[in-house]
């Protein structure tokens, strides 16, 4: 166990989040903000150490114990012996190889340990979530984007490269749409908030028979539609919002059948906001794939579960990655 709490950051697509957590994985002292990415180096760490500062000093104020270090979940690809972002493929030529890690710890005066959101996530949901302690365990995030991670004998599966993992790439269509990484048919181009979101633009733009999703469109026009319009719009009975629902639930199935049979787990968890929201809507699709179509022995084995730390399994995951990276910490 840790000797004492962590100074959290967990950066997203768009928000950054920071907070102190517990060696119980409990969460105080929360600050949030839309991270300004496109200001560049300085403006990013000048912002995150705003967000730090305040939810520690809350934290001592409050009588906290002091963080024995800063613990940060990142978007991928990462390099967790160096802190830095290797090709982040969302933020830019300016975050390439800048080791943020490092620039942030440095003025807060404490150690660093730092992972791929998802590597952080899944740790959380091991040790303080729906993974029941499982060494043997796939995390499906499904969101803006669809990410995952997978332990495999109670280590974290990497690579040589340390950027193994990329399970919304898995092909689930080879006739499927582009994908925003240039591969054709991808869970992540059928099932994420973003994909969907092109679904949805590609049937207004066809022939496709889509009131609602024309209506809702026009509504809101010009931005895009949503992930939730979709689906909203499936509830009024819209045939082609159905019709991306149904395929992009399907993509989400023929992907877990495949980490099943290749990983073995004892547990897939689906997490991220699209399989929060939607639930056993995603997940007993899922489940019923594994049955009819994966191995006996490892379906037999592999339960489909729900995440169950929220939006905060970012932030939760970084107590077990400091425990591990920095095992002088512990006691």
């Amino acid at each position: 166990m840790l000797s004492g709490p962590v100074l959290a950051l967990d950066l997203g697509a768009t928000n950054a989040r920071a907070a102190v957590v517990s060696t119980a994985g409990e969460v105080s002292s929360r600050y949030a903000g839309a991270w300004p990415k496109d200001a560049g180096r300085g403006a990013v760490v000048d912002f995150c150490l705003d967000l730090l500062r305040q939810a520690r000093d809350r934290h001592l104020a409050a009588g906290g114990q002091p963080p024995v270090a800063l613990g940060m979940a990142a978007p991928g690809p990462v390099h967790p012996r160096t802190g830095a972002f290797i090709d982040p493929p969302n933020m830019g030529p300016d975050f390439f190889d800048f080791p943020i890690a490092p620039a942030l710890a440095g003025p807060l005066g404490l150690s660093w340990a730092m992972g791929k959101d998802t590597n952080v996530a899944i740790l959380g949901e091991r040790d303080f979530g729906a993974g029941e302690g499982s060494g043997d365990l796939i995390y499906l995030t499904i969101s803006t984007g669809v990410g995952g991670a997978a332990l495999s004998g109670g280590l974290p599966v990497v690579g040589p490269d340390l950027v193994a993992g990329e399970l919304g790439h898995i092909t689930v269509d080879m006739d499927g749409p582009l994908c925003g990484c240039g591969g054709v048919g991808h869970v992540e181009a059928l099932a994420s908030g973003a994909g969907i979101s092109l679904r949805a633009a590609e049937a207004i733009a066809s022939d496709a028979e889509a009131p609602e999703l024309r209506r809702m469109a026009a509504e809101i026009a010009p931005e895009p539609l949503t992930a939730v319009h979709v689906s909203d719009a499936a509830d009024l009975g819209d045939p082609a919002a159905s019709f991306i629902l149904e395929r992009a639930r399907r993509a989400v199935a023929v992907a877990v059948v495949s980490i099943v049979n290749v990983f073995g787990p004892d547990v897939v968890i689906l997490g991220g906001a699209i399989a929060l929201a939607w639930g056993e809507r995603l997940i007993a699709p899922a489940r019923e794939a594994v049955a009819e179509s994966a191995f006996r022995i490892q379906a037999d084995r592999a339960k489909i579960v729900q995440a169950a730390l929220g939006d905060d399994v970012g932030l939760i995951g970084t107590v077990p990655l400091v425990a591990s990276a920095l095992p002088e910490l512990t006691r």
